[in-house]
């Protein structure tokens, strides 16, 4: 049936139709949370973005759930030991600043240990200008360092160290104490009476003990490793007894010890060894 148009008489304007408004409203409406939504995703934020994300859920008549990744048959990876904190990032290990780790020291014999001794005192000496104040011997194997020059030491009579027996302390105990090596100062005297002391065996052990306190609390060598003795004057120079400034002297005694895996015996070794204790009158048989 054919619709029928309304007609308006010429006292009243015509209706508008206002239908139109509504599609428009509509898709301004679109258009606006399009852009909101491009907006929000330009810089994302988690929180913001749940926010957005139940507003339109609920804008469109949808239900909130409480859904997570694990409802949803999604596995949650759980982080590991190693895992790294993104606002605490570990920075890259600079390889080009570590200092290379020091070569491991061979071990060395205890002859090994006084040559080393030797060596480092002499250089020693030599940067000083001190070399002809010290001799160097081998006695029983030990280093025995000997400062001759008595006023290099002491005055006569007397057990005071002067500054240049201090100086010349100063390079021998840093290397001493760098090899580890045991010390036994030993004192010694002229045979003079003296004035000072009931006898030289109280003048060369004070001696001897004014040379292990500096070098103990002047220059840091462990006291544990450290002892004194006075010899009074029962043991001059061979041939120099009358050299009363020679003998009024002092000898550093420096002992030295093995490193454990040059003295090490192989179970082979201790064995033969055994067997030559337990059987002295063994010969070994004619070919």
């Amino acid at each position: 049936m054919a619709r029928r148009r309304k007609r308006h008489d010429g006292n009243h304007p015509p209706e508008m139709d206002e239908r139109w408004a509504v599609s428009y409203l509509d898709m301004m409406t679109v258009l606006f949370l399009t852009f909101v939504v491009l907006f929000s995703m330009s810089s994302i934020d988690a929180g913001k973005y749940d926010q957005l994300k139940n507003a339109l859920a609920t804008g469109f008549g949808q239900k909130l759930t409480d859904l997570d990744d694990r409802q949803a048959g999604q596995p949650i990876m759980e982080p590991g030991k190693d895992a790294v904190d993104p606002a605490h990032p570990v920075p890259p290990e600079d390889t080009a600043t570590q200092p290379p780790e020091p070569p491991a020291q061979e071990p060395r014999t205890a002859r090994e240990k006084l040559e080393a001794i030797r060596a480092g005192v002499q250089s020693n000496l030599k940067a000083m200008n001190r070399e002809a104040d010290v001799e160097f011997a081998q006695v029983n194997g030990a280093l025995v360092i000997r400062i001759l020059s008595g006023e290099t030491l002491f005055s006569p009579d007397t057990a005071a160290l002067s500054d240049s027996a201090r100086e010349l302390l100063a390079g021998i105990t840093p290397v001493i104490e760098a090899e580890e090596g045991t010390v036994s100062v030993e004192g010694h005297a002229d045979y003079l009476e003296p004035r000072n002391y009931e006898t030289n065996w109280e003048l060369s052990a004070d001696r001897a003990v004014q040379v292990v306190r500096h070098m103990v609390d002047a220059q840091g060598l462990p006291a544990a490793s450290v002892s004194a003795t006075g010899f009074g004057d029962t043991r001059p120079l061979d041939g120099e007894r009358d050299n009363l400034d020679r003998n009024r002297r002092v000898d550093i005694v420096v002992n030295a010890r093995d490193d454990p895996a040059t003295t090490q015996k192989t179970p082979d070794d201790a064995a033969e060894a055994e067997a030559r204790r337990s059987s002295p009158q063994a010969t070994t048989p004619r070919t």
